[in-house]
């Protein structure tokens, strides 16, 4: 676990979009689902 895949996490909960959390984070969406997706196979879930 990463503290940037976390950042990703709280992003997400605050802008409530992928979208807007990729856009806050000065990140394609696609990158930022690519952070979230590894967290969640790290996690199992």
């Amino acid at each position: 676990m990463e503290i940037e895949q976390l950042e990703c996490i709280v992003a997400v909960v605050k802008n409530k979009t992928f979208l807007d959390a990729a856009a806050a984070l000065n990140r394609s969406q696609s990158s930022l689902s690519k952070s979230i997706r590894r967290l969640e196979e790290e996690l199992g879930v």
